[in-house]
């Protein structure tokens, strides 16, 4: 997209998110509690993915923000067809 778009004028960027601290859903995926099973599973992600990251942490919704309004902005004017990780350091 960025190949055809960029003799417009138009960049194209995206954001790979890593680990991210987010507010519950306000419509769950479905109304089923999790079971105890499911809530150890998603303990043990989130520890992976923690300890995945160089900066040993989840980042923060405003962080994510931080990289879009970047991409964005005129700071990022010469900036066109990349992907940029925001996974504090994530090394997969």
């Amino acid at each position: 997209l960025a190949f055809e778009t960029a003799g417009r004028g138009v960049r194209v960027n995206a954001t790979a998110p890593g680990g991210t601290e987010a507010p519950p859903r306000r419509i769950p995926r479905n109304s089923a509690a999790a079971t105890e099973q499911e809530q150890q599973w998603y303990s043990q992600i989130v520890e992976q993915t923690k300890d995945s990251s160089l900066m040993k942490r989840y980042g923060s919704i405003d962080e994510q923000v931080g990289a879009i309004l970047f991409l964005a902005s005129d700071d990022a004017s010469y900036i066109t067809g990349v992907t940029l990780p925001v996974g504090g350091g994530d090394l997969g």
